[in-house]
């Protein structure tokens, strides 16, 4: 009994890694609405981010009180496509979503990438433009969406959301008019 016993911890410990594959994966942080949420990943990860313009950095995602996009205003997102593997990925999808209301102004929403290696980090830089005041809702002043970009490869996959938020403004009031009980003295 006790060679048997040997045998078997011979061979789930030192035998079966040897044919066994690498099970490390990747942990990807994220902060939503306060806290912070992990996720594992493959061996293949997309970060996507957008461009914060009153902090000059890009950010995971631009909640309701933070910058809000005008109507024809552009923004930007920054999608970083990384190999945390240790084998080449031949060829590699990317595609991003843009959210309701906003239009392509340059980059590609379909990527592909050759020859990812281990470590590398592929960058691109997408930018939008906010539709006209006109192709927006009336009965919403602020609108915040959350869209994706998605990265496979094989049976490799990832993907990563970035939130932003666009403010129809009021325009054309100079003056409010004034509140309260009026001629209450009198």
């Amino acid at each position: 009994m006790g060679k048997k016993v040997l045998l078997l911890l011979i061979f789930g410990f030192i035998i079966l890694p040897l044919f066994g594959k690498n099970a490390q994966a990747a942990v990807r942080c994220e902060t939503y609405y306060g806290g912070e949420v992990c996720i594992r990943t493959g061996e293949l990860q997309i970060d996507k981010k957008v461009w914060h313009p009153q902090n000059k950095l890009f950010v995971d995602n631009l909640g309701i009180f933070d910058y809000k996009f005008a109507p024809g205003e552009e923004a930007i997102f920054q999608l970083n496509i990384k190999n945390v593997g240790d084998a080449t990925f031949d060829k590699v999808n990317v595609q991003d979503t843009l959210p309701p209301y906003f239009e392509l102004t340059s980059g590609s929403l379909s990527i592909e990438i050759s020859d990812l290696t281990p470590g590398e980090t592929e960058t691109r830089e997408i930018r939008a433009r906010v539709v006209s005041a006109e192709k927006i809702p009336n009965d919403k002043a602020v609108i915040c969406n959350v869209n994706t970009a998605e990265v496979w490869s094989g049976d490799n996959r990832d993907r990563d959301t970035s939130q932003v938020c666009l403010e129809k403004k009021v325009l054309g009031v100079a003056v409010f008019p004034p509140t309260g009980p009026q001629g209450w003295w009198i």
